[in-house]
């Protein structure tokens, strides 16, 4: 067994990972970005799960900056104005839905969850700007996403309709 100068201990063609200590194959462990050659000291199976865990970390540690780093990203892509920072966000921060008066979470427990807190923009063409945004719950987010104020109007008038009748299969 010999060693590397990355700290891999190399054994024939294959290497002991230094965070779960197995060893794999050279080709289990991710090439260094610094042109090198040289491999990582670590497999990408644990190479992947520090990354998990330092951006959940991000995610619980630094929620408003994390938004605002989304924010621009989404601004670029969207080809529209950005000047918000998480200070600012921060300061615009309200655990209660306005649209639904349902408590809000800045920090999402997963994808799905219905009560995280998203950054809307009250008019889309004028971008991620200070006083163009509020924090909503994805539910509501997700509702308005691409709906019209007549369509709503609809829908709330046939949900109407038919909310006090037992059996919504007959229609008029």
């Amino acid at each position: 067994m010999k060693t590397s100068p990355m700290s891999v201990q190399l054994v024939d063609s294959h290497a002991v990972c230094k965070g779960c200590m197995r060893e794999l194959p050279l080709s289990e462990f991710p090439t260094r970005k610094d042109r090198s050659g040289r491999k990582r000291p670590y497999c990408a199976a644990c190479t992947r799960d520090s990354q998990r865990a330092r951006y959940a970390a991000h995610k619980r540690n630094s929620p408003f900056k994390l938004k605002a780093s989304r924010a621009r990203s989404r601004s670029q892509y969207l080809k529209v104005p950005f000047d918000l920072d998480a200070a600012y966000l921060e300061s615009i921060w309200n655990p209660v839905c306005p649209v639904f008066g349902i408590p809000i979470s800045i920090v999402e427990k997963d994808r799905s969850d219905e009560f995280a807190a998203e950054l809307d923009r009250f008019i889309p063409s004028r971008g991620y700007v200070k006083g163009n945004v509020t924090f909503i719950s994805r539910r509501a987010n997700r509702l308005k996403n691409s709906v019209t104020t007549e369509e709503l109007s609809k829908l709330i008038e046939w949900m109407e309709k038919y909310e006090n009748k037992s059996d919504v299969s007959k229609t008029d």
